[in-house]
């Protein structure tokens, strides 16, 4: 479902949440059945640790304590199908999250778990407050001017000290970025199943092309 929630907060705080979990705001999953399809890549499995069916996991998130707040995972390839397993045990070894996956009982069975990605469902992430987006919410929205005319395609966001910055590709190749503010961003409708995300924006004339290659000169 798109949102429609514009970038609100203070002009000179807005910012993109790399993990989906702010530093102020305590992690919030949602209870209940599993999503259906577990899409979000929150690590990678190292390889055994031990030879009782632990794992290495490195956390592809900022916060490898969010390992301790989910109940089940999916793992599986990347860009295959997985087998969603619960998690019986979580500690931090060195930085890093060392599990015990349901069903994962020797080094065997773990080595089998290795290169493979640990994914949960869009609905199991930490939720934001409004006008807050995760990173991979962005990244790959069209980006347009409130009267639709193009301007290109979010490929990156960047953190600052100040508010985040969207990397704005345009039809030329040329990046851009744009500071994550609700004067210039006034409408982000992340991704869903059914649509593509569109990020509206409200740029002043100099802000964008300016690295636009130069047009060979005539001959």
């Amino acid at each position: 479902m798109a949102s429609g929630a514009t970038a609100s907060g203070a002009a000179q705080d807005t910012r993109v949440s790399p993990s989906g979990r702010p530093d102020d705001t305590p992690a919030d999953f949602c209870a209940g059945t599993p999503p259906e399809a577990a899409d979000v890549v929150i690590g990678q499995v190292v390889r055994p640790f031990g030879r009782r069916g632990e794992v290495f996991v490195e956390p592809l998130t900022d916060d490898p304590g969010r390992f301790f707040e989910i109940g089940s995972a999916e793992i599986g390839p990347a860009d295959q199908p997985g087998t969603r397993r619960g998690l019986e045990s979580v500690r931090i070894h060195k930085g890093r999250p060392v599990i015990r996956f349901d069903g994962i009982t020797d080094i065997a069975s773990a080595e089998s778990l290795r290169g493979m990605e640990v994914r949960i469902g869009e609905a199991e992430r930490a939720r934001l407050p409004e006008g807050r987006y995760y990173s991979d919410q962005l990244v790959g929205c069209r980006a347009e001017t409130e009267d639709g005319a193009p301007l290109g395609e979010i490929v990156d966001t960047l953190d600052t000290a100040g508010p985040s910055l969207l990397v704005l590709r345009g039809p030329d190749g040329s990046e851009d970025l744009i500071p994550f503010v609700e004067a210039l961003c006034v409408r982000v409708e992340p991704p869903t199943r059914e649509t593509a995300g569109r990020v509206v924006l409200n740029v002043p004339d100099g802000l964008i092309g300016l690295n636009a290659p130069a047009a060979a000169d005539a001959r």
